[in-house]
């Protein structure tokens, strides 16, 4: 008798080959993967462990070229689904041709029931063996024996909810980005695809959303009072009960009455006590939110770590959506284990007591929320895991888990009501009594603010009053846990998903991560824009969330699985609709901003921005001349004149005081103020462009400088009162001027370098007598 055990992952399969063959397991290889066999009940067992999805769905050959197919149909064709990597298939087929059962040990969760039936179809192929299924939340000895104990029929619901999402995925992403992408390059030349996905595009909507809430904010000022008292050689604030105040005549008569007050009053003291509860249990969401805000680890990082901590047997599994336990949770074997350790005190603590979790309201009803199952060292997460922060999640994880089962924390807080002269002032204080649950958990921090010991009619002192005028601040960028709370609200993926949305928009460079923060990259704001301006739908979550819970009810048994592709297809074929209908709008400004994009990049021909609409000045050369002229034509006609002839070099770090859009140099004879002329008809010139004083001059009180006439190719010094003094340079070679100066006359020194020669340095004075070396080497440089 054999019994085939096929898992999710080769390290899961040696896990749980490790604890059903109590550690007498021999490793074979089986068309190169590596099974796991051992004697059990005297049966026969193999377990495999599969590469996530072995099979996927695709077009068939005959839709991929994109320009032969026109998009809409893929919305009607049926994908196919084949083995991607086949290798696996094999192995699957080698080892149910001889199994008289068959196990499948996957993740439990709906994509990993989907790799599991994956393995079954290929299975049934050459197999009539009985298939079962084997749950469990976590690779520990216990849970897993009795899974295997006691299998379960596989979930097909589950199943092909995790299809119904595969099939609809790739109809959206495929026909939508090959309708974008193929309508810009009728518009402009460009190898770039813009990608569209169901939950991709909507996930980077919540950030554009923010970032255009940041860029249209106006700024408003405002006023603020605020006291400085002193009671008891303590000093403590008191903001005015008007907070912010708006309007400014009103701000300077309060404080015109009271600015020279030296005595307030209490009229008012509340002190209460109250309680802060610990956090609810872990699910995937909170964990990645918690991670990075309090660890700054991203969530792709994140659930990529919990995964290895899960096949290494020290957590649960990561991918949940419930933050409530179970009633007959058994909580107190994972607290013994913790017993020792860094964690002894917390646990011995809890272990004192009654063993009470504070739950949440969700609860998946497939996996508990995500906990340690027993405890280990830094050292044994270390030696397992080869990934970095491993550790600080398994200490977060453990320290959550603690913090639920732990006292609330208590805080006695106090609020002063303190008058000024019929004006009132609020100031606020709060005292911890008792850590509670904040013992075992550093993440969250809880600041004192201590207030004095005063009581209600109790005069105190006024060092000084103030009258601050500020400005209202715009929104702060998104956090990357505020972005999966907007995800998780609006029904963007799952709690398996999230983290790859976020990653896929990260890898098309559409936004990026800058510590905890999510800034949107240029590319990512113009798509969001336009698709926003002509299909917003695109941009909202609606759609999306409707998909999502057709595929739930697919999973609930609510709704069949061809029902649920049909009803899917017609809303996509709605966003479809309305894509095709404002054509002409989104790739207007699609194609203008990647032909901005192509200009920008090239140096030579980019000037700036244009002044009239926003978009970019080039220069454009044809056959009757060169002009400089707008991206934005033909609805901008915008255009400036240039010189017929000479090299134009853009000079970025000039700016024309009389308004010119940019300023270039011609050859090496002068310079040119686009929009203006140029710049030796100007009579700021010499304020734009100082000459480079070398020295003063000799004959009058003017300063010699440097003369360059590229026509007769030759070079001087001249004097800048023209009094007809000059001075000769050396007439070959490159010719720099240096900052240091001839200790003998004071005159800038100069660097001549020759081709094949060394580089000399001498000063600009050829009449200075600073060393015979020195009049030597004029000599040689002047002939």
């Amino acid at each position: 008798m054999t019994t085939v055990v096929f898992t999710e992952k080769n390290k899961a399969a040696a896990q749980i080959a490790k604890i059903l063959g109590t550690g007498s397991v021999s490793r074979t290889s089986v068309e190169g993967v590596q099974v796991y066999e051992f004697k059990k009940n005297s049966k026969h067992w193999c377990v495999m462990g599969l590469a996530g999805h072995i099979m996927g769905y695709d077009y068939p050959e005959e839709y991929n070229n994109w320009h032969a197919v026109d998009p809409k149909v893929l919305l009607d064709a049926a994908p196919v689904k084949s083995v991607t990597k086949q290798s696996y298939a094999n192995a699957i087929t080698r080892l149910a041709s001889s199994a008289d059962d068959i196990i499948l040990a996957c993740d439990f969760d709906r994509e990993g029931e989907n790799i599991g039936f994956e393995a079954k179809s290929i299975a049934e192929k050459v197999s009539k063996a009985p298939v079962k299924r084997a749950r469990f939340s976590s690779l520990s000895t216990g849970e897993i024996n009795r899974a295997f104990e006691e299998p379960v029929a596989p979930d097909e619901n589950m199943a092909m909810a995790a299809e119904a999402r595969q099939i609809l995925d790739l109809k959206m992403g495929a026909a939508f980005t090959r309708y974008v992408t193929l309508s810009v390059r009728e518009r402009v030349r460009t190898k770039g695809v813009l990608s569209i996905g169901p939950c991709q595009t909507p996930t980077c909507g919540f950030v554009y959303e923010r970032e255009r809430s940041i860029r249209n904010f106006k700024s408003k000022d405002f006023w603020k009072i605020e006291a400085l008292f002193s009671t008891h050689g303590y000093d403590f604030t008191g903001l005015h009960r008007g907070g912010h105040i708006q309007d400014k005549a009103k701000a300077d008569c309060v404080f015109a009455r009271i600015k020279d007050c030296k005595v307030a009053t209490i009229t008012k003291k509340t002190v209460k006590e109250a309680a802060t509860n610990p956090p609810y249990p872990l699910n995937t969401t909170e964990f990645l939110k918690r991670a990075s805000k309090f660890l700054g680890i991203s969530p792709e990082q994140s659930i990529e770590i919990a995964e290895q901590l899960y096949l290494s047997g020290f957590i649960s599994y990561p991918r949940t959506e419930t933050n409530r336990y179970a009633d007959d949770f058994e909580f107190k074997p994972i607290l013994v284990s913790f017993t020792k350790g860094v964690y002894a005190e917390y646990a011995l603590s809890i272990l004192s007591g009654e063993i009470t979790s504070i739950n949440g309201k969700k609860d998946g009803h497939d996996h508990p929320p995500i906990h340690p199952v027993h405890y280990v060292s830094k050292t044994d997460i270390e030696k397992a895991i080869a990934l970095s922060n491993a550790w600080q999640i398994y200490d977060l994880i453990v320290r959550h888990f603690l913090a639920n089962l732990m006292k609330p924390a208590l805080f006695e807080k106090t609020r002063l009501e303190i008058t000024v002269k019929d004006e009132i002032f609020d100031s606020t204080g709060s005292v911890q009594k008792d850590a509670g649950w904040l013992r075992v958990y550093p993440f969250e921090t809880k600041n004192d603010k201590l207030l004095p010991p005063v009581e209600e009619r109790q005069n105190v002192g006024i060092k000084k009053i103030t009258n601050t005028k500020s400005r209202t601040s715009p929104p702060k960028k998104l956090t990357e846990a505020e972005l999966l709370t907007l995800m998780d609200k609006h029904g963007i993926g799952t709690k398996a998903t999230a983290p790859s949305h976020i990653a896929t928009n990260k890898k098309r460079g559409y936004f990026e991560t800058k510590g905890k923060s999510v800034f949107i990259l240029e590319t990512g704001f113009t798509l969001m824009d336009a698709l926003n301006k002509s299909v917003p739908i695109l941009v909202k979550p609606d759609i999306r969330a409707r998909i999502e819970s057709l595929i739930q009810e697919v999973e609930n048994g609510e709704k069949d699985f061809e029902a649920s592709l049909v009803e899917g297809t017609t809303l996509i074929k709605e966003m479809y609709s309305q894509l095709t209908s404002n054509k002409n709008e989104l790739v207007s400004q699609l194609a203008g901003t990647i032909r901005d994009e192509t200009v920008v990049v090239d140096k030579k021909n980019y000037v700036g921005e244009c002044p009239k609409c926003q978009r970019v000045l080039r220069i454009i050369t044809t056959d009757k001349g060169r002009f400089v002229g707008c991206t934005g034509y033909p609805q901008c006609k915008n255009t400036y004149s240039l010189p017929k002839v000479g090299a134009i070099n853009i000079l970025r770090s000039r700016k024309c005081k009389k308004g010119g859009v940019a300023v270039a140099k011609v050859g090496n004879k002068y310079h040119w103020a686009m929009g203006i002329g140029p710049c030796f008809n100007c009579d700021m010139e010499k304020e734009c462009f100082p000459p480079e004083i070398i020295g003063t001059c000799p004959k009058c009180d003017g300063d010699m400088f440097l003369i360059n006439i590229t026509s007769k190719n030759t070079r001087f010094l001249g004097c800048t009162k023209r009094c007809g003094h000059t001075r000769s340079l050396p007439k070959n070679g490159r010719l720099t001027i240096l900052k240091k100066v001839c200790e003998r006359c004071g005159w800038r020194m100069i660097r001549v370098k020759e081709q094949d020669k060394d580089a000399r340095e001498f000063c600009a004075n050829r009449v200075c007598a600073q060393s015979s070396s020195q009049r030597k080497a004029n000599r040689r440089l002047y002939g």
